[in-house]
């Protein structure tokens, strides 16, 4: 059976969910979240294709120029807060990672919460000791979002975090702009979509 693609009447919401409630799609991809994936790949790929492609092109730019958005809240902290990874943009785009993956906001938000239960430590580029540690942390899912009433489209769906770095060197190094943006490193397996 071919795969369902969206008609002039859907919407996002009410095409993803008649590809997950599709029997053919069910079968296809067993499981949910996979089905997801592929659900939102459909939309992005058929509804919105030029502008997933402008997008694409200008995301690793958008994704530097957001690391300047990091927010400092006091030097004697040592406190820093920024995007630990986007899932789904404001306007409602899913961005591609520096690895051409994306995640779907479901399986973001079980990564920080088993990231946040079994690591917290934050390093320099993925080397050496830890120099910090996450001490907030949330993943802005839409019913999140809802629930402390943020209005749609202002917020992305991702992870927001603040590390608090012990090491004052390297808190003047991300204040100086030599690290522009969080990196969180994990294993996860990889479905082509």
């Amino acid at each position: 059976m071919p795969m369902p693609k969206p008609s002039p009447g859907h919407d996002k919401k009410s095409f993803i969910a008649s590809f997950m409630a599709n029997e053919s799609m069910k079968r296809e991809y067993p499981d949910e979240k996979q089905r997801l994936a592929v659900a939102y790949s459909t939309w992005e790929e058929h509804v919105k294709k030029d502008v997933y492609k402008a997008e694409e092109s200008v995301y690793k730019e958008a994704e530097v120029n957001s690391a300047f958005n990091f927010i400092f809240k006091s030097a004697d902290k040592g406190l820093v807060s920024g995007w630990a990874s986007v899932a789904v943009n404001a306007n409602g785009s899913i961005p591609l990672d520096w690895d051409n993956d994306i995640i779907s906001p479901y399986e973001l938000e079980d990564a920080a919460i088993n990231f946040m239960l079994d690591y917290r430590e934050s390093g320099v580029m993925h080397e050496g000791d830890a120099v910090g540690v996450i001490v907030e942390s949330i993943v802005f899912t839409k019913e999140k979002q809802a629930a402390i009433g943020i209005p749609q489209g202002c917020v992305p769906e991702g992870w927001f975090i603040t590390v608090k770095l012990y090491d004052m060197y390297v808190f003047e190094q991300v204040k100086q702009g030599k690290y522009k943006m969080f990196s969180i490193q994990g294993k996860g397996q990889r479905i082509a979509i």
